[in-house]
């Protein structure tokens, strides 16, 4: 999926989702759109999960993402995956993301998770 370039063509890409039925809401994005998508989505909660293409295995960004959103069901939540191109541009979109509260990590305080999804290992959890 091609990442959006701004803010609108986001916004634009989760309204479709929402007129089609959709209960994931799921957008790639531009790393330079972090706080913008953070500003303009304040009513929903988000999981922003760098990724480079051909590189990253999404499969346990998918499983915490669907942890994430099962367990707060009422409340919409949005995967916003940010595609960077290299491992430096990967680390400079992390050094932007804002910082969670710790109560909020809690349910993603999964260490075997971390390891996975920075290495890029299969995540078994997802098979099941």
């Amino acid at each position: 999926m091609k990442p959006k370039n701004s803010i609108n063509t986001i916004l634009d890409a989760l309204a479709a989702q929402q007129r089609q039925g959709e209960t994931s809401l799921i957008v790639t994005i531009a790393p330079s759109l972090i706080q913008d998508a953070m500003n303009a989505l304040r009513d929903y909660r988000k999981l922003f999960a760098p990724v480079i293409p051909d590189v990253t295995d999404t499969a346990p960004i998918y499983a915490a993402y669907e942890r994430m959103r099962q367990a707060n069901a009422p409340q919409p939540t949005i995967l916003l995956l940010v595609e960077c191109q290299a491992m430096e541009e990967f680390r400079e979109a992390l050094d932007r993301m804002p910082m969670r509260k710790s109560s909020e990590w809690r349910s993603l305080d999964d260490d075997d998770f971390w390891e996975r999804y920075l290495h890029g290992k299969d995540d078994a959890k997802t098979s099941e």
